[in-house]
């Protein structure tokens, strides 16, 4: 087995259109989006990359995101995370400040996903603090949190939904039927084959209904960017 070497590097010539159009191809990419305590993921093999209007959209059999490689200013190469003895390399895409926008891990394939950006200029950057979620919790908790609430209401209804995580400067999303919610480390988990979602406990105050469906608001008043809508049937 081929040996990665471990660490966290920035890469200061990497442009981010191009780093995006590298993983097309690639049989087992995680798209993560992150903010206000809401965590969307799109697991699966990529498709084609190609550029909609300003923005580089991502292909394939599940992937959704639409990215505007203009709002990320810097590109993250990290080996670092290692899990039961296996790889996950990525790529962060972060602003100025060095808050994450999003990322892309290799959840299969690290050695390929290695090569295809580990040769790049890179300069050496600290270990990054890995904070592990709190473990066990109170279920009630979480089971009473408004998150908690709608996504497990909607799995009691039955009828497909759409889950969009919408961004400044990117979003993806997921449409199909919601299996199971359940509560862990603090969070309301909603997980398939290909599809992850994570809403920390108290990351939602209410949810406010509009025509494009619930928008989730945090407790300062202001919108996280998470959409919940019922798919709308076909007329028979």
């Amino acid at each position: 087995m081929t040996e990665i070497e471990k660490g966290r590097w920035e890469l200061p010539d990497a442009e981010v259109g191009e780093m995006l159009h590298r993983l097309e191809g690639m049989e087992n990419i995680m798209i993560v989006l992150r903010s206000g305590g809401a965590t969307h993921e799109r697991i699966g093999a990529v498709g084609e990359v190609s550029r909609v209007d300003d923005m580089i959209a991502i292909g394939g059999p599940v992937h959704t995101a639409r990215i505007d490689p203009g709002t990320a200013s810097r590109v993250v190469f990290d080996t670092s995370l290692v899990i039961a003895g296996g790889s996950y390399p990525a790529l962060e895409f972060q602003d100025g400040d060095g808050t994450e926008l999003f990322k892309a891990i290799a959840m299969g394939g690290a050695p390929a996903f290695v090569a295809a950006f580990g040769a790049e200029a890179r300069v050496a950057l600290e270990p990054k603090e890995r904070m592990m979620p709190r473990m066990g919790g109170d279920a009630d908790e979480i089971t009473s949190d408004p998150a908690f609430i709608l996504l497990n209401r909607l799995r009691e209804e039955g009828d497909p939904v759409e889950i969009r995580h919408r961004l400044a400067g990117r979003e993806q999303s997921w449409q199909g039927t919601i299996e199971t919610v359940r509560p862990g480390m603090g969070f309301s988990n909603v997980t398939t084959d290909d599809f992850h979602l994570h809403v920390k406990a108290g990351a939602v105050s209410e949810w406010r209904e509009t025509r494009a469906g619930w928008m989730a608001v945090a407790p300062d008043g202001s919108e996280i960017g998470l959409v919940v809508a019922r798919m709308t049937k076909a007329a028979a």
